[in-house]
Protein backbone atom coordinates (compact mmCIF):
# COMPACT_ATOMS: atom_id res chain seq x y z
CA UNK A 1 0.00 0.00 0.00
CA UNK A 2 1.49 3.41 -0.77
CA UNK A 3 1.51 5.93 1.67
CA UNK A 4 -0.40 9.24 0.13
CA UNK A 5 1.96 12.17 -0.06
CA UNK A 6 1.33 15.55 2.29
CA UNK A 7 1.31 18.82 0.97
CA UNK A 8 3.90 21.23 2.61
CA UNK A 9 1.65 23.62 5.00
CA UNK A 10 3.07 26.73 2.99
CA UNK A 11 1.47 25.06 -0.48
CA UNK A 12 -1.88 25.03 1.22
CA UNK A 13 -4.47 27.62 1.63
CA UNK A 14 -6.17 25.78 4.14
CA UNK A 15 -3.37 26.28 6.25
CA UNK A 16 -3.20 29.67 5.55
CA UNK A 17 -6.68 30.30 6.52
CA UNK A 18 -6.23 29.06 9.62
CA UNK A 19 -3.48 30.77 10.64
CA UNK A 20 -5.15 34.00 9.51
CA UNK A 21 -7.76 33.06 11.71
CA UNK A 22 -5.89 32.39 14.63
CA UNK A 23 -3.99 35.61 14.51
CA UNK A 24 -7.31 37.81 14.15
CA UNK A 25 -8.54 35.52 17.08
CA UNK A 26 -4.84 36.75 19.09
CA UNK A 27 -5.59 40.50 18.17
CA UNK A 28 -8.41 40.30 19.95
CA UNK A 29 -6.90 40.03 23.23
CA UNK A 30 -5.30 43.53 22.47
CA UNK A 31 -6.97 46.18 25.11
CA UNK A 32 -6.39 49.13 22.39
CA UNK A 33 -9.42 50.54 21.74
CA UNK A 34 -8.86 51.47 18.17
CA UNK A 35 -6.24 48.69 16.58
CA UNK A 36 -6.68 44.64 17.16
CA UNK A 37 -3.62 43.46 15.73
CA UNK A 38 -2.64 39.71 15.82
CA UNK A 39 0.51 38.13 14.62
CA UNK A 40 1.30 34.16 14.65
CA UNK A 41 4.61 32.80 13.61
CA UNK A 42 4.52 29.43 11.92
CA UNK A 43 6.90 26.89 10.79
CA UNK A 44 5.67 25.53 7.69
CA UNK A 45 7.98 22.94 6.66
CA UNK A 46 7.14 20.97 10.65
CA UNK A 47 3.73 22.30 10.18
CA UNK A 48 4.01 23.85 14.03
CA UNK A 49 3.02 27.44 15.78
CA UNK A 50 5.80 28.84 16.99
CA UNK A 51 4.36 31.95 18.29
CA UNK A 52 1.66 34.07 18.92
CA UNK A 53 1.61 37.66 19.78
CA UNK A 54 -0.80 40.71 19.79
CA UNK A 55 -0.19 44.96 20.62
CA UNK A 56 -0.26 46.07 23.88
CA UNK A 57 2.20 47.44 26.11
CA UNK A 58 5.07 45.40 27.54
CA UNK A 59 4.57 43.13 30.62
CA UNK A 60 4.17 44.57 34.00
CA UNK A 61 2.96 48.29 32.24
CA UNK A 62 -0.30 49.11 32.98
CA UNK A 63 -2.55 49.40 30.19
CA UNK A 64 -5.48 51.99 31.58
CA UNK A 65 -8.15 54.11 29.35
CA UNK A 66 -5.77 57.21 30.22
CA UNK A 67 -3.01 55.98 28.13
CA UNK A 68 -4.38 53.97 25.69
CA UNK A 69 -6.72 57.07 24.61
CA UNK A 70 -3.62 59.42 24.68
CA UNK A 71 -1.98 59.03 21.37
CA UNK A 72 1.14 59.78 22.22
CA UNK A 73 1.42 57.89 25.29
CA UNK A 74 0.24 55.13 23.51
CA UNK A 75 2.24 55.07 20.50
CA UNK A 76 5.61 55.09 22.37
CA UNK A 77 4.83 52.48 25.18
CA UNK A 78 3.17 50.23 22.51
CA UNK A 79 4.73 46.98 21.21
CA UNK A 80 3.31 45.47 17.49
CA UNK A 81 2.02 42.10 17.64
CA UNK A 82 5.09 40.76 14.86
CA UNK A 83 7.40 42.23 17.71
CA UNK A 84 5.57 40.15 20.82
CA UNK A 85 5.74 37.40 17.98
CA UNK A 86 9.32 37.51 17.46
CA UNK A 87 10.46 37.63 20.98
CA UNK A 88 8.83 34.48 22.39
CA UNK A 89 9.85 32.88 18.83
CA UNK A 90 13.51 33.77 19.39
CA UNK A 91 15.44 31.32 17.24
CA UNK A 92 12.84 29.34 15.91
CA UNK A 93 11.46 32.30 13.85
CA UNK A 94 14.16 31.38 11.30
CA UNK A 95 12.79 30.01 7.71
CA UNK A 96 9.12 30.72 9.25
CA UNK A 97 6.24 32.35 7.90
CA UNK A 98 4.51 35.35 9.90
CA UNK A 99 0.86 35.90 9.89
CA UNK A 100 -0.45 39.68 10.41
CA UNK A 101 -4.12 40.60 10.67
CA UNK A 102 -5.33 44.11 11.66
CA UNK A 103 -2.83 45.90 9.75
CA UNK A 104 0.30 46.35 7.48
CA UNK A 105 3.17 45.68 8.69
CA UNK A 106 5.09 48.68 8.95
CA UNK A 107 8.94 48.95 8.50
CA UNK A 108 10.18 48.34 12.04
CA UNK A 109 8.18 45.18 11.92
CA UNK A 110 9.53 44.46 8.55
CA UNK A 111 13.24 44.92 9.90
CA UNK A 112 12.71 42.56 12.67
CA UNK A 113 10.76 39.90 10.42
CA UNK A 114 14.29 39.91 8.03
CA UNK A 115 16.31 39.78 11.27
CA UNK A 116 14.91 37.00 12.28
CA UNK A 117 15.34 34.97 9.32
CA UNK A 118 11.07 34.49 8.25
CA UNK A 119 10.45 33.68 4.56
CA UNK A 120 7.40 34.59 4.43
CA UNK A 121 4.69 37.37 5.55
CA UNK A 122 0.95 36.97 4.77
CA UNK A 123 -0.62 40.48 5.58
CA UNK A 124 -3.03 43.37 4.33
CA UNK A 125 -0.92 45.66 1.77
CA UNK A 126 -0.60 49.13 2.54
CA UNK A 127 -2.21 51.48 -0.03
CA UNK A 128 -0.96 53.04 -2.71
CA UNK A 129 -0.34 57.53 -3.06
CA UNK A 130 -2.56 58.44 0.04
CA UNK A 131 -0.72 60.65 2.91
CA UNK A 132 -1.06 58.56 5.42
CA UNK A 133 1.91 57.99 7.01
CA UNK A 134 0.87 54.44 8.05
CA UNK A 135 0.36 53.94 4.50
CA UNK A 136 3.58 55.34 3.27
CA UNK A 137 5.53 52.91 6.73
CA UNK A 138 4.04 50.10 4.96
CA UNK A 139 5.23 50.54 1.55
CA UNK A 140 8.73 51.11 3.30
CA UNK A 141 8.16 47.68 4.69
CA UNK A 142 7.35 46.03 1.31
CA UNK A 143 10.27 47.32 -0.63
CA UNK A 144 12.49 45.99 2.29
CA UNK A 145 10.84 42.72 2.55
CA UNK A 146 11.01 42.30 -1.46
CA UNK A 147 14.82 43.62 -1.34
CA UNK A 148 15.67 41.08 1.41
CA UNK A 149 13.82 38.56 -0.69
CA UNK A 150 11.18 37.37 2.17
CA UNK A 151 7.89 36.20 0.24
CA UNK A 152 5.07 38.93 0.38
CA UNK A 153 1.28 37.02 -0.19
CA UNK A 154 -0.98 40.31 0.19
CA UNK A 155 -4.45 39.73 1.58
CA UNK A 156 -7.04 39.83 -1.03
CA UNK A 157 -10.42 41.69 -0.26
CA UNK A 158 -12.05 38.11 -0.36
CA UNK A 159 -9.11 37.13 2.17
CA UNK A 160 -10.42 40.14 4.72
CA UNK A 161 -14.22 39.72 3.90
CA UNK A 162 -13.57 35.94 4.86
CA UNK A 163 -11.88 37.21 8.09
CA UNK A 164 -14.76 39.78 9.02
CA UNK A 165 -12.74 42.39 8.82
CA UNK A 166 -13.56 45.20 5.84
CA UNK A 167 -10.68 46.32 2.96
CA UNK A 168 -9.86 49.48 4.90
CA UNK A 169 -9.97 48.46 8.25
CA UNK A 170 -6.18 47.02 8.43
CA UNK A 171 -5.23 50.21 7.21
CA UNK A 172 -6.88 52.59 9.94
CA UNK A 173 -5.09 54.51 12.15
CA UNK A 174 -3.25 56.46 14.28
CA UNK A 175 0.55 56.19 13.20
CA UNK A 176 2.62 53.00 13.77
CA UNK A 177 3.43 52.49 17.49
CA UNK A 178 6.89 53.67 18.78
CA UNK A 179 6.43 56.71 15.74
CA UNK A 180 7.89 59.70 18.31
CA UNK A 181 5.12 62.89 17.61
CA UNK A 182 5.77 66.38 18.66
CA UNK A 183 3.48 67.64 20.87
CA UNK A 184 1.69 70.28 18.24
CA UNK A 185 1.70 66.63 15.86
CA UNK A 186 -0.54 64.90 18.76
CA UNK A 187 -3.30 67.14 18.77
CA UNK A 188 -3.87 67.83 15.04
CA UNK A 189 -6.97 65.32 14.29
CA UNK A 190 -6.04 64.94 10.70
CA UNK A 191 -2.71 62.94 11.29
CA UNK A 192 -5.50 59.99 13.08
CA UNK A 193 -8.03 60.46 10.18
CA UNK A 194 -8.52 57.07 9.14
CA UNK A 195 -9.24 58.26 5.80
CA UNK A 196 -5.78 59.89 5.84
Amino acid sequence: MTKAKSTPQKESPKWDERYLELAKLVGSWSKDPRAKVGAAIVNPKRGRLISIGFNGFPSNVEDNAHRLDDPHTKLTMTIHAEQNALIFAGQQALECDAYVVGKPVCSMCATLLIQAGIKRVVAAKPRQNTGSKWDKIGLVALDMLKEAGVEFKELTDADLSRLGVTADKPREALPPAGTILTDEEALQPHLFDPLS
